[in-house]
């Protein structure tokens, strides 16, 4: 079943670009879906991450709260500014998950939100790097983005590999057991 969707999603898409059902459009839809299936075999995978779609409300609620907020921020820095204010820097957050589709959901919501802009985004170790316009604390920083990727990791939970789990080594038999 799982299968089924990225190759559903794509037909709705193309759907969604014709604007309208009909014989055609549905067909011409699944003869593209199917090339890219066979043209992009990463399509085919199976997921890396489970989507839940309550978190996703939760960051976007959270997102819209950190708009409002930051707006109002920057334009008080705007009307009126002081040395404080006007400060800014660049703050090193690690990352608690090495997944790349949360870093980059991650950069991507602390990119949206006036006066803080990402810089970049590493992978060894997890991290993003954030400049930050009026920065007064680096760990406050570094708290409003490990709370920003709880949030994210609410919403796309990484789908631990098989090659990630730890290897259990069988018993000879010898010792206790609890």
């Amino acid at each position: 079943m799982r299968r089924l969707v990225a190759p559903a999603a794509l037909l709705a898409v193309w759907l969604m670009l014709w604007g309208e059902v009909s014989v055609a459009n549905v067909a011409s839809g699944v003869l593209v879906v199917g090339l890219l299936l066979v043209l992009l075999p990463r399509l085919r995978r199976t997921p890396r991450h489970r989507f839940h779609p309550w978190g996703m409300v939760l960051v976007v609620l959270d997102l819209g709260v950190r708009l409002v907020l930051s707006s109002l921020q920057v334009i008080r820095t705007v009307l009126a500014p002081t040395p404080a204010r006007l400060r800014s820097g660049v703050v090193a957050v690690p990352l608690r998950s090495s997944s790349p589709l949360v870093a980059t959901v991650v950069a991507d919501l602390i990119t949206l939100t006036p006066g803080t802009l990402t810089l970049d985004v590493r992978s060894s170790p997890p991290e993003v790097v954030v400049h930050v316009l009026g920065l007064d604390d680096p760990d406050s920083v570094r708290d409003e983005v490990a709370e920003l990727e709880a949030l994210v990791l609410r919403a796309v939970e990484p789908i631990e590999e098989p090659s990630d789990r730890p290897v259990v080594e069988p018993s000879d038999g010898e010792g206790t057991t609890s």
